[in-house]
C-alpha cells in the first residue's frame, strides 16, 4: 500500500465510508497522536488541539524531500505501514478538524502581534456590463426577475443569476453581456442555453444572452468551471486568451489567472483544446489536442505545443468552487496569491521562501487563520499592517 492509497483509506474515514478494520487503524493511530503528550492540552481545548495537529501536518509535509526524508525515519524505527499511516493520518486529522470548525463564529482576535489587524474575504461587487456598456452591481438588484434595458429576461437569486431561454433560430442582431466578480466573490451564471457556469474571485465571462447559429461561444478570464447543456447540432466554445476549447456538452474548469499560462481540466465527457489566436474564424492551424476525464491541458504562451497530465484527484484544482484553498505543494507565491484575490491583500516578499505547502482551509476565515495555519511550518512568517502582508523567512 503506498502514501496514495493511504490517504484514500483516510478520506473514507473522513466521510464515514470506512469499513469496521479500516475505521479500527486510523483510530488507533489517531489516539496513539493525541497521547504521546507532545501536545499540551486540557480538556474543552480542542483549538489548541486543531492547531497541533495542523502544525504537525505541515511540518512533517512540507516539502517532498521533507515527506520521503520522514517516510524512512519511521520505516526504520516502526516500520513502512506506521511510517505511511502516522503521516497521513495527521494529514486526514487536521483536515477533518479543521473542516469541523468551518461553521463556526469566527472572532477577529488577533494571536500575534506581528498581525496589526485582520482582513476577512473582500466581498466586493459582482459587476454587470450590458450590451451598451451600461454597468449595474448585481448586488444591488433584488432578487426575483430581472428588468434591464438592452437585457432579456432573467431571474436573480443571491450569488446566481439566470437568463431565459431563448429561441435560436430567431434572427435579429446578438446581444452580449459580461459578468465580473471582484476580490472575494464567486458567482453562479445559467446561460439561456441551460448550460451552467460558475466563477471564481476576478474572473469574468462574456456571452450571448442568446445563441443563434451553428456554434456557443463565450469569452472568460480567470477561473471558470462549466456544465454544459449538451447540443449536438450546437457546439460549445470557450476562448480564454489564445485558447479555444471545444465541446458538445461537458464538465470542465479553465483557470487563466496566470496570462502566460491556461489550464484546462476535464472532468467528464470530451473536449477539443486549441492553441491558436484565430481558431474562432475558422483557421485550425493551431495546435489541437483531445483530452479525457481526469486529465489536464496545460497551454503557455512560451511553448506553442499544448501538454497535458493525468491528474489523481481534482480536489485542488476544484477546491475553490466548493468554498476552500486546497494547497498540495503549492509554493508561497502560489498561495498568496490565491490569497491576494480573496481578501485584496498587497504581498511583499522581503525573502525567497522555497519550501512547498499543504492545507485543506475552508475561505471563509480571516487571514490571519489561514497565516497562522502556514507559520506552523517553522518556514515563513508574516506580518498584516493594513492591507499589505509582508513575507518573511522565519
Amino acid at each position: 500500500m503506498d502514501i496514495g492509497q493511504v490517504k484514500a483509506l483516510l478520506e473514507k474515514y473522513r466521510t464515514g465510508k470506512s469499513s469496521p478494520e479500516e475505521k479500527e487503524i486510523v483510530e488507533q493511530w489517531y489516539a496513539l497522536l493525541v497521547n504521546t503528550g507532545e501536545w499540551e492540552w486540557s480538556d474543552g481545548e480542542k483549538e489548541q488541539l486543531e492547531q497541533a495537529m495542523e502544525a504537525k501536518l505541515l511540518q512533517q509535509i512540507r516539502t517532498t524531500d521533507g515527506l520521503q526524508r520522514r517516510s524512512t525515519f519511521f520505516q526504520k524505527t516502526a516500520g513502512w505501514w506506521a511510517a505511511a499511516t502516522i503521516i497521513c493520518v495527521l494529514t486526514a486529522g487536521a483536515r477533518f478538524l479543521f473542516f469541523n470548525t468551518a461553521n463556526k463564529h469566527h472572532t477577529s482576535a488577533l494571536p500575534s502581534p506581528r498581525f496589526k489587524n485582520d482582513i476577512l474575504p473582500a466581498k466586493q461587487q459582482v459587476m454587470l456590463t450590458l450590451s451598451d456598456g451600461t454597468q449595474k452591481a448585481l448586488d444591488d438588484v433584488s432578487n426575483g426577475t430581472v428588468s434591464l434595458p438592452g437585457m432579456p429576461k432573467a431571474v436573480k437569486k443571491d450569488s446566481s443569476i439566470t437568463y431565459a431561454s431563448a429561441d435560436r433560430t430567431s434572427g435579429g442582431e446578438v446581444v452580449y453581456n459580461t459578468i465580473a466578480t471582484g476580490k472575494g466573490r464567486t458567482f453562479r451564471l445559467q446561460l439561456s442555453d441551460g448550460s451552467d457556469v460558475w466563477l471564481d474571485a476576478l474572473s469574468s465571462i462574456r456571452f450571448p444572452t442568446s445563441f443563434p447559429g451553428t456554434a456557443r461561444i463565450v469569452e472568460t478570464t480567470g477561473q471558470v468551471y462549466f456544465e454544459v447543456a449538451h447540443n449536438a447540432q450546437q457546439c460549445f466554445k470557450v476562448k480564454s486568451g489564445k485558447q479555444v476549447v471545444e465541446v458538445l456538452g461537458t464538465h470542465f474548469n479553465i483557470n487563466s489567472f496566470n496570462g502566460d499560462v491556461i489550464q484546462t481540466t476535464l472532468l467528464e465527457g470530451s473536449l477539443r483544446v486549441q492553441a491558436s489566436a484565430n481558431v474562432l474564424s475558422g483557421n485550425n492551424t493551431g495546435n489541437s489536442i483531445v483530452i479525457k476525464p481526469g486529465q489536464q491541458a496545460t497551454f503557455s504562451s512560451q511553448n506553442p505545443k499544448l501538454t497535458t497530465q493525468e491528474l489523481q484527484n481534482m480536489d485542488e484544482v476544484m477546491a475553490w468552487k466548493e468554498g476552500r484553498f486546497r494547497f498540495d505543494g503549492s509554493s508561497i507565491e502560489n498561495i498568496t496569491a490565491q490569497l491576494s484575490r480573496w481578501y485584496n491583500i498587497d504581498v511583499i516578499y522581503k525573502d525567497k521562501i522555497t519550501e512547498t505547502f499543504v492545507a485543506d482551509i475552508t475561505r471563509d476565515l480571516p487571514i490571519s487563520k489561514v497565516l497562522e495555519l502556514l507559520e506552523m511550518t517553522k518556514q515563513v512568517k508574516f506580518v498584516i499592517n493594513g492591507n499589505k502582508v509582508t513575507v518573511t523567512k522565519w
